[in-house]
């Protein structure tokens, strides 16, 4: 369900005191604009669930911040390391090119 959707909803309810209402103009407002905080959303939800005995959505999966060593992450490791061979490899090249020149 939209936010916008479920503000109208608990303010159409007349039972929020008149900060909550407040709240939730202000929240509609900052939805409208695209300026939703994503906590205020959060607290949407959970207050359309609580009042309509609604069950609350499953929060969304976090990805992992992935593992660093030694300040980089495997990926970034693997990186390095296949350009510390490809140079190794070119001089390598080089100096092979250059005994048989001589």
């Amino acid at each position: 369900m939209q936010i916008d959707q479920l503000i109208k909803e608990l303010i159409a309810t007349g039972s929020m005191n008149e900060d909550t209402l407040a709240d939730l103009n202000r929240m509609l407002t900052d939805s409208e604009s695209g300026k939703l905080d994503p906590d205020d959303e959060v607290y949407l939800r959970a207050l359309h669930a609580r009042l309509t005995n609604a069950p609350l959505p499953e929060p969304e999966a976090i990805a992992p911040e992935p593992e660093r060593i030694g300040g980089h992450t495997i990926a970034e490791w693997r990186e390095r390391a296949l350009k510390a061979e490809a140079e190794a490899a070119a001089l390598r090249e080089q100096l092979a090119s250059e005994s048989t020149t001589s």
